[in-house]
């Protein structure tokens, strides 16, 4: 926690004027008190100012040692402090006493002038405390920021896996079977993987994230004899729409390995841009509901990251009803 001298000096100097206000302002009721003569002179300026800074002084001191930081400064700013302030406070004696009223002895003068330390060390005290609430709370939250960028890197690096052992046990069952679709696969995964690598971005755009999935369609139709019905489309402004890399494919995988995309259906993926949210929509006939052996991470993950990203501005939905598989995703964007 840093000391901000400069944000310290400009509070001490606001409390520092209200205090005198408050002292001086019976006299401006009365009438009995300028501000145009106040100080009407030199000298009265001098104790002024000394004053100010023997106030300010026995403020920094409570508040420089509460900060504990860097013991050996701290300890000889102490030193100084209960050095100078002596010093000043005789100064400060010598010229409101000293000059014109002698009869003041400096033990009524001190007694004085305790409240007006107490006063401002307290006023130290306070300043401390309300910068450490708000620091801690700053803290707080950057640690909160910190856990959250480091599961959602966690999420996005559990993705990387769970897509490249599919990709692979397909472009292997093409090699497998002698298949001249296995060089198309294997161009094909190169694309996709230079994408889940290099593009390490928060967001990005929509229409990069569709093709994506694009491409990830016509690598999976690579293992059917017969093409399969995949209907995508896409409406509205998506240029301008940024989204976290990897959220959609995961549905779009889903119903991949565990749709059947044989039956007549076939894949309906739908887009939807509209002036404040985003509208996702996959529907695919239900085939295998088994999970893959490495954990079928793919929908408890982006439901996470989902949780994550768009805390209260998401709705998402997922039936299976008649032997149908339908997902609705909405997003908000503010």
């Amino acid at each position: 926690m840093k000391q901000k001298l400069p944000l310290f000096l400009g509070c001490f100097i606001a409390y520092y004027f209200f205090i005198h206000v408050a002292v001086d302002l019976p006299y401006l009721v009365n009438g009995r008190f300028h501000l145009l003569q106040w100080p009407s002179s030199v000298q009265s300026l001098s104790e002024v100012l000394l004053r100010a800074l023997m106030g300010f002084l026995m403020a920094w001191l409570p508040y420089r040692i509460l900060l504990k930081q860097h013991p050996r400064r701290t300890l000889l700013a102490v030193l100084l402090i209960l050095v100078a302030v002596p010093l000043l406070f005789l100064l400060q004696y010598w010229l409101e006493c000293g000059l014109r009223n002698t009869a003041v002895r400096l033990r009524y003068y001190f007694n004085n002038h305790v409240l007006y330390v107490l006063l401002c060390s307290v006023f130290g005290i306070v300043c401390f405390f309300v910068r450490y609430t708000a620091y801690k709370e700053w803290q707080q939250q950057a640690l909160a920021l910190q856990h959250r960028q480091a599961e959602l890197s966690f999420l996005r690096s559990q993705i990387n896996p769970h897509f490249l052992f599919n990709s692979l046990n397909n472009i292997y069952s093409l090699v497998y079977q002698g298949s001249e679709k296995a060089l198309t696969a294997i161009a094909g995964f190169s694309d996709l993987l230079r994408y889940m690598l290099y593009d390490a971005e928060e967001r990005v755009p929509l229409e990069k994230e569709l093709s994506y999935i694009r491409q990830y369609i016509q690598l999976q139709q690579l293992r059917f004899e017969q093409p399969v019905d995949v209907r995508l489309q896409v409406s509205g402004n998506i240029a301008a729409v940024l989204v976290p890399p990897l959220l959609l494919i995961p549905f779009v995988e889903n119903a991949f390995k565990h749709g059947d995309l044989s039956a007549a259906e076939g894949l309906t993926i739908t887009v939807q841009v509209e002036a404040q949210r985003m509208l996702f929509y996959c529907h695919n006939k239900t085939g295998r509901h088994e999970k893959d052996s490495h954990g079928g991470i793919g929908l408890d993950n982006v439901q996470r990251r989902l949780q994550l990203l768009y805390h209260g501005r998401h709705r998402l939905t997922m039936n299976e009803q008649n032997g149908s598989f339908t997902i609705n995703l909405e997003l908000i964007y503010a």
